[in-house]
C-alpha cells in the first residue's frame, strides 16, 4: 500500500500540470478568436477608439473579480520604487502597447501580425541581458538564430509599404512589451509576496486605462454609433484579452513555469490560423508554415537554460 501512496504526490502535480496546460490552451483559443474578430472591427472602427474601449470594458471587468469578487486589496507601504515600477508597466502596456498592435493588426493579415507577435520571448529575454545581466546559454543563442532564420523564410521578399508601416507599429509594441515583462520581473525583489499578481495586474491596468479612456471620450466622445456586432467584438476583446487573459496566465504559472507556459503559447500562431482562413479567407502556404514552423522550434530552444548543474558550472567559471 505504500507505492500507490507515494506516487500520489507526482500523479497530481501531474493532474494540476495537465489542468493549467488545458486551461492556457483554452485562453489562446479565445484570445486567437476575438484576435480574428478584431481584424473584422477594425474595417470599421479606429484603432485609437477601439483600444480605449477594449481597456476601458476590461478594467472594470477585472476590477469587479479583483477588489470585488475576490475581496483584493492595495497593500500598504510598497514604497516609490515599487509604485514607480507599477506606473511604468500601466502606462507603457496599455496606453502605447495596445495602442500600437491595434495600430499593427489594422495593416498586417492577422497570421502576420501574431507570427511576430511570437517574438515577445525573444526580445524579453535580450532585454534581460542587458537590464538584468541574464547571460543566455548556447541553447537560447541558437534558438534565437533559427526564429530569426524563420522570418527569413516567411518573408520571402519585403512587405508592400503599407505593411511595412504595420511592422513598425508592432516592433513597437514588442518592444514595449517586452521591457515591461523585464519590469514586472523586478517588483517580487521589491515587493515579495505582499502584491498579489491579481493586484498589480489591475492597478496597472487603472494607471494605463485612466488617461486613455479620457483622451478617448475627448476625442472621439461617447461611441453611439458603433454597431451591436463591433460592441460584441470589442467586449469580447476586453474580456478574454485583458480581464480574463491577465487573471488566467497569472494562476496558470502558479503551476507551469514560465518557459513551459511560454512553449505552450506557440500554438497560438496554430490556433489564429484556424480561425483566419474561414473568417478572413487568410490561408497560409507551405512557405509561411515551414517559417512558423522554424520560429516555434526556435522558441522552444530559447526557453531552455540548461539544468541546475550546468548553471553552478557555469556560475563557477
Amino acid at each position: 500500500w505504500g507505492l500507490p501512496r507515494r506516487m500520489s504526490i507526482p500523479c497530481r502535480a501531474m493532474g494540476k500540470r495537465l489542468v493549467a496546460i488545458f486551461q492556457l490552451q483554452a485562453m489562446l483559443l479565445a484570445s486567437a478568436l476575438v484576435a480574428v474578430l478584431a481584424k473584422l472591427a477594425l474595417h470599421d472602427v479606429t484603432p485609437f477608439r477601439f483600444v480605449w474601449l477594449q481597456v476601458g470594458i476590461g478594467g472594470l471587468l477585472l476590477s469587479a473579480y479583483t477588489f470585488g469578487l475576490r475581496g483584493r486589496r492595495i497593500p500598504a507601504g510598497l514604497g516609490p520604487r515599487a509604485w514607480l515600477l507599477i506606473a511604468c508597466v500601466g502606462l507603457v502596456n496599455f496606453c502605447v502597447v495596445r495602442f500600437a498592435l491595434l495600430q499593427s493588426l489594422a495593416r498586417l493579415p492577422v497570421n502576420t501580425h501574431t507570427f511576430l507577435m511570437s517574438f515577445v520571448g525573444l526580445v524579453t529575454m535580450a532585454l534581460s541581458v542587458a537590464l538584468m545581466r541574464e547571460i543566455p546559454s548556447r541553447l537560447q543563442l541558437l534558438g534565437g538564430v533559427l526564429a530569426v532564420a524563420g522570418v527569413r523564410v516567411f518573408f520571402a521578399e519585403l512587405p508592400p509599404p503599407d505593411e511595412r508601416v504595420g511592422v513598425a507599429w508592432l516592433v513597437l509594441g514588442v518592444v514595449g512589451l517586452a521591457t515591461t515583462n523585464n519590469l514586472a520581473r523586478l517588483l517580487p525583489r521589491l515587493c515579495g509576496e505582499r502584491l498579489p499578481n491579481d493586484v498589480f495586474s489591475t492597478v496597472a491596468l487603472w494607471i494605463g486605462a485612466v488617461p486613455l479612456v479620457v483622451a478617448g471620450l475627448v476625442v472621439d466622445g461617447w461611441p453611439s454609433g458603433l454597431d451591436a456586432r463591433n460592441w460584441a467584438i470589442i467586449a469580447a476583446n476586453g474580456l478574454f484579452g485583458i480581464a480574463v487573459g491577465l487573471t488566467l496566465f497569472n494562476h496558470v504559472l502558479r503551476t507551469l513555469r514560465s518557459y513551459e507556459a511560454s512553449i505552450a503559447s506557440g500554438s497560438g500562431l496554430v490556433f489564429t490560423a484556424f480561425f483566419a482562413m474561414p473568417i478572413l479567407g487568410e490561408y497560409l502556404d507551405a512557405r509561411r508554415v515551414a517559417g512558423i514552423a522554424l520560429l516555434l522550434c526556435g522558441m522552444a530552444l530559447a526557453q531552455l537554460r540548461g539544468t541546475p548543474d550546468q548553471a553552478v558550472r557555469r556560475r563557477a567559471r
